[in-house]
C-alpha cells in the first residue's frame, strides 16, 4: 500500500509531525460499534454513547465529553470480556478524536483513575488489533501541542499493582514494542511515534556552572524550559542542563528498539532464518536487561 496515503504530515507548533488521519472512518466505526453493543446498554448510556458521536462523528464541540461519558468509554475497555472488536472500534474513535485540538480537555479528565493510560500499558498482553488501535491513538494524539504535552508528561503515577509509571514511559513502551513488531502496520506506527517522540523537545534546568560555586547554586534562580537536543549538545563550556532521569531511560529504551529493528532487518534481507522462539510472538523482546541512564551534557 502506498505510503502516502496513510500519512498525514500535520505542522504543529513549527514540528512537522506524523498521524494517522486518513486511515480512520469514525462513521463506519462507530456504526459497527453501535450494533455490537446497543442491545445491552441501558438508558444512560445510551445517552452516552449518543453523545460520544456527536463529538466523533458529527463534529460537534468537546462540551459533550463529560466525565459519564469518560467512565462509560473506561468500562468498555476495561472489561476484557466483552468482544474484542468493541474495544477496537473504540480505539479507533479515540484514535479518530485525538486528532481534534480540543481533545486534550477528555485526556485532562483521566487524571484521577488514568484508564487512557493504563490500557495502553498492557500492550504487550493485547491482541495484533488492539495493540494497532491503541498505537493508533497515541501517534494522533501528538497533532495537538496539549496532546503531546500530555503523552511526554513525566511525573510518576501508581499502577493498580502499586508499581511507579508515567505517561511518558508508556508512550515509549508502545512505541518499542511496535516498531519491533512483525506486524508491517505496527511498525509503521512505531516508527512515526519514535519520530514524533524524537520531535519532542526536552524540558530542561540551564545550570551555569562557571558563574557560580556549588556552595552558591541552591541559592540562584535556574531558568527551567524546552531545550531542543542541539542547545543541549552545543552549550557553551560552563553551562550544563539537567533533565529529568525518565527521559534518559526512555531515549534508552527507544534506542534498544531501533536497534532491534535493524538487526531485524538485517537477518530478513539476507535470508537469514528466526529463531523459532521469535516467531511465536508478534511481539520481539528487546530490552531483555537493565542498562545504564544516558547522560549527556550534565542531565541526569
Amino acid at each position: 500500500m502506498d505510503s502516502s496515503k496513510l500519512l498525514t504530515r500535520q505542522t504543529s507548533l513549527s514540528d512537522q509531525v506524523i498521524v494517522f488521519k486518513d486511515i480512520l472512518n469514525p462513521r463506519t466505526d462507530f456504526d459497527q460499534l453501535e450494533r455490537l453493543i446497543s442491545a445491552s446498554l441501558d438508558e444512560k448510556e445510551k445517552t452516552c454513547l449518543k453523545d460520544f458521536k456527536k463529538y466523533i462523528v458529527k463534529g460537534e464541540g468537546s462540551w459533550l465529553l463529560d466525565q459519564q461519558i469518560l467512565d462509560f468509554v473506561a468500562g468498555l475497555l476495561e472489561h476484557r470480556s466483552l468482544n474484542l472488536d468493541i474495544r477496537v472500534k473504540l480505539l479507533r474513535l479515540l484514535a479518530a478524536g485525538a486528532c481534534r485540538e480540543d481533545f486534550w480537555s477528555f485526556l485532562q479528565m483521566d487524571r484521577k483513575n488514568r484508564t487512557l493510560m493504563k490500557f495502553p500499558n498492557l500492550f504487550d498482553q493485547l491482541s495484533v488489533e488492539e495493540q494497532k488501535g491503541v498505537a493508533l491513538f497515541l501517534c494522533n494524539t501528538f497533532s495537538s501541542g496539549k496532546g503531546s504535552e500530555w503523552l511526554m508528561y513525566g511525573s510518576t503515577w501508581k499502577l493498580d499493582d502499586d508499581t511507579d509509571t508515567s505517561n511518558v514511559k508508556i508512550t515509549a513502551k508502545v512505541a518499542a514494542y511496535s516498531l519491533v513488531s512483525y506486524t508491517p502496520s505496527l511498525q509503521e506506527y512505531g516508527s512515526a511515534l519514535i519520530y514524533n517522540i524524537a520531535l519532542k523537545e526536552t524540558k530542561a534546568l540551564s545550570v551555569p556552572t562557571a558563574k557560580y560555586s556549588e556552595e552558591e547554586l541552591p541559592t540562584v534562580h535556574l531558568d527551567y524550559g524546552s531545550v531542543s537536543n542541539q542547545d543541549i549538545m552545543s552549550s557553551e563550556q560552563g553551562t550544563q542542563f539537567v533533565t529529568l532521569k525518565v527521559y534518559n531511560d526512555v531515549a534508552v529504551e527507544l534506542s534498544m528498539a531501533v536497534l532491534k529493528y535493524v538487526k531485524k532487518t538485517k537477518k530478513s534481507s539476507r535470508g537469514d532464518s528466526v529463531p523459532l522462539y521469535e516467531k511465536s510472538s508478534q511481539i520481539l523482546p528487546y530490552h531483555t536487561q537493565r542498562h545504564a541512564p544516558l547522560h549527556s551534557n550534565g542531565s541526569g
